[in-house]
């Protein structure tokens, strides 16, 4: 089975990141194939240095990159795939919890579709019941669309050649938003198309508060505009 890179960028979310991290150990353990978590530390000023210097001591994390200021999510997840020679590259969020047979499913989904087939997304699902996170849900907020017009990082895993053959993602996005549907779409002016494996499940920790929930979609918005009309 294809060696697989896991990729997770943080930005201050100390309190999250240790179930992360925890996750992705449990889902490597059940996985069959060779794998490695790359985690980029993009500028934290909280205690995440501290908690990644621990997890890559203890052989959980594999590689630490570190950002001295924050470049953004999309700059971050380039730096990770482009720090690894693996041929399937995963990626997940730190404040996601990923099942157990999370890097199985998408792992096997992948290596079985057509080259064409540029990666496999699947379910986002929320950690916590919430009327925010219960809507995001219900209404597939960070899944793929219906179309598979593009996936989404919380929960993906695409080709290396695929990257390597439009650079990976747009560092101009620089906040959350706009930089999976932008990737996406220079892949599908490539040639390539994306599936969807629905048993590939991660858990969203959803933030409570409707202005967490406004700054979203204003970032959605804007990252869209940005890949859409440079």
């Amino acid at each position: 089975m294809s060696r697989t890179a896991i990729i997770i960028p943080t930005h201050n979310r100390a309190k999250l990141l240790p179930g992360a991290l925890a996750s992705i150990a449990a889902a490597r353990a059940n996985h069959p194939g060779a794998s490695e978590l790359i985690v980029i530390d993009d500028g934290s000023t909280d205690d995440t240095p501290a908690i990644l210097a621990s997890a890559h001591a203890a052989g959980q994390v594999h590689q630490v990159i570190t950002h001295p200021h924050p470049r953004g999510p999309a700059a971050a997840r380039n730096a990770g795939w482009k720090a690894t020679t693996a041929p399937l590259i995963a990626f997940t969020d730190d404040d996601c919890e990923v099942d157990a047979n999370w890097l199985i499913q998408l792992v096997q989904a992948l290596t079985s579709a057509p080259k064409e087939v540029a990666g496999i997304g699947g379910r986002v699902r929320a950690a916590r019941p919430g009327l925010i996170a219960d809507y995001m849900t219900h209404h597939h907020i960070l899944e793929p669309p219906e179309s598979l017009a593009y996936l989404v990082t919380a929960n993906v895993v695409f080709r290396r050649a695929a990257l390597e053959a439009v650079g990976g993602f747009d560092e101009a996005v620089k906040a959350p938003g706009g930089e999976d549907p932008g990737l996406c779409m220079t892949l599908r002016d490539h040639g390539y198309r994306f599936g969807l494996e629905d048993r590939a499940v991660v858990s969203h920790h959803y933030r409570p508060r409707f202005t967490s929930y406004i700054r979203t979609f204003y970032r959605y918005g804007r990252g869209c505009h940005l890949v859409m009309d440079p």
